[in-house]
């Protein structure tokens, strides 16, 4: 299967979707006279984790899809718990908003846009014995290191995840946990290209995205709240160092569950900054204890 390069992607984003509760919906006045027209708001109360006792994950968004909007609209200024429609939804365009308190306890809140929902059945929830809340998009690979974690170390690494316009990105700066084998063997297979200084871009899906606040301590910025995302790493898709692409060697394997969206993608990222090499190599899939390192 070949991927089509004629009509390239012109946007970045991080799609984030999962099953949650729509709650606060309301309409967000802007500023601007009379011709300025307020804007569709809401959260989503995503739900993460076993079924029987799920933490609830909460993203303030902003409703951009068109049936995302008539079915959030009717709940404006409906709060009940009881009344609250379950939905299974898509994000896209995540950010953290960090802030402070009105006790001046640091907080942040994760913000994005509400692209798609639909409404479920309570009973849908019965079928499930576990939630995920799953964010798929491409970035950069930073400082993959080992964490001691008191004689229990893991594999960390940052996602300098790409959103925005193609021709000028912007970047979701993501701490994650590699919390899946294949996807720990393939970070080491990275760590010279990264101390090399080389530019590795990844196709990534991610489980369980939170916000975490700090306290900043030094520089200019000190005592001003910050915030950070963190996540799960589960499953990288595709590799390219220097914008070759690297993994998976075998042509056939870009058509996996979630490579088209993500290897489109990074066509496009290429594209902008000039012609690069994007085709796979006619060899074999080296075995992992082949491989040390790409």
């Amino acid at each position: 299967m070949t991927s089509t390069t004629s009509n390239p992607k012109s946007y970045f984003d991080i799609h984030t979707s999962g099953i949650g509760y729509i709650q606060r919906v309301r309409e967000v006045p802007v500023k601007g006279g009379r011709k300025a027209t307020p804007f569709l708001a809401c959260t989503v109360a995503a739900l993460v984790g076993p079924a029987q006792n799920p933490t609830r994950r909460y993203f303030d968004v902003r409703v951009s899809g068109a049936e995302a909007k008539q079915l959030v609209m009717p709940f404006i200024g409906i709060d009940d718990p009881q009344q609250r429609p379950l939905v299974r939804f898509r994000l896209g365009d995540l950010w953290i908003d960090p802030f402070r308190r009105p006790s001046g306890d640091p907080a942040a809140s994760m913000k994005a846009r509400l692209l798609k929902a639909e409404l479920l059945e309570r009973s849908a929830l019965d079928e499930i014995e576990y939630h995920e809340l799953l964010t798929r998009g491409i970035g950069y690979l930073n400082n993959p290191r080992m964490i001691p974690n008191g004689g229990d170390p893991f594999l960390s690494c940052s996602i300098a995840a790409l959103a925005g316009p193609v021709d000028e990105p912007e970047y979701r700066y993501i701490e994650t946990t590699v919390a899946d084998d294949s996807a720990q063997h393939l970070v080491q297979r990275c760590i010279q290209a990264v101390e090399a200084k080389k530019k590795v871009l990844l196709a990534f899906t991610l489980n369980d995205m939170k916000a975490e606040a700090y306290v900043r301590s030094k520089g200019e910025h000190a005592g001003e709240v910050g915030g950070s995302l963190k996540s799960k790493l589960m499953r990288i898709g595709l590799i390219k160092v220097d914008g070759v692409q690297v993994y998976p060697l075998e042509s056939t394997a870009s058509a996996s569950e979630d490579a088209p969206t993500s290897e489109e993608t990074v066509n496009a990222e290429d594209e902008s900054g000039g012609p690069q090499p994007t085709a796979a190599t006619p060899a074999p899939v080296e075995e992992p204890a082949q491989a040390a390192s790409f």
